[in-house]
């Protein structure tokens, strides 16, 4: 096991980590807006209206 992070701490491979990692963020952090968006006009809430 800790073969495999010696492996995935090398920087030919953290090149490919890290552009990976922030593109999942990313796509997280765009479904949670999405839920919460969906949530608020289950509720009868209007999400564009500013507060």
């Amino acid at each position: 096991m800790g073969d495999f992070f010696s492996k995935l701490l090398q920087p030919e491979v953290i090149v490919f980590l890290i552009p990976l990692a922030a593109i999942g963020l990313g796509g997280l952090r765009m479904w949670l807006s999405h839920q919460e968006r969906m949530e608020k006009i289950r509720n009868g809430i209007d999400p564009d209206k500013k507060a």
